[in-house]
């Protein structure tokens, strides 16, 4: 059985066991950062354009269409919120890393407290 490859996440939380990072490694650790906040926010508007699409021309309420952008609005900014709140100083970059390597793996995984009126028709 052939063995998982590492993410470039993983990778650096690797090399980071044995020695601390490069400049560059560094440098990667903050693009990986970036990467993971593209996806989430990606994430977020998919969502959104599933919601509007589910409903035909004809069937759609432009006021619902407008709480649909509102409450993606009101996650994107939380996603921000969660993104900005630590910093990318160079002690904080291990601990993002390892963020992101359990959101990815789904023990930890990241999700907006607002949710698409979407989300709610189907818990209802």
């Amino acid at each position: 059985m052939m063995a998982e490859e590492q993410t470039k996440t993983q990778t650096l939380l690797t090399i980071l066991q044995v020695r601390a990072w490069t400049k560059a490694e560094r440098a990667s650790a903050r693009q990986e950062i970036n990467r993971y906040y593209e996806r989430k926010l990606a994430s977020l508007q998919h969502a959104l354009f599933e919601a509007i699409a589910l409903n035909t021309p004809e069937q759609r309420n432009p006021f619902e269409i407008d709480e649909y952008i509102h409450r993606y609005h009101k996650q994107a900014q939380e996603l921000y919120a969660f993104i900005n709140a630590l910093s990318f100083s160079n002690e904080m970059l291990p601990r993002w890393l390892q963020m992101i390597d359990d959101d990815d793996r789904g023990i930890a995984v990241w999700q907006p407290k607002t949710r698409l009126l979407l989300d709610e028709e189907q818990k209802g």
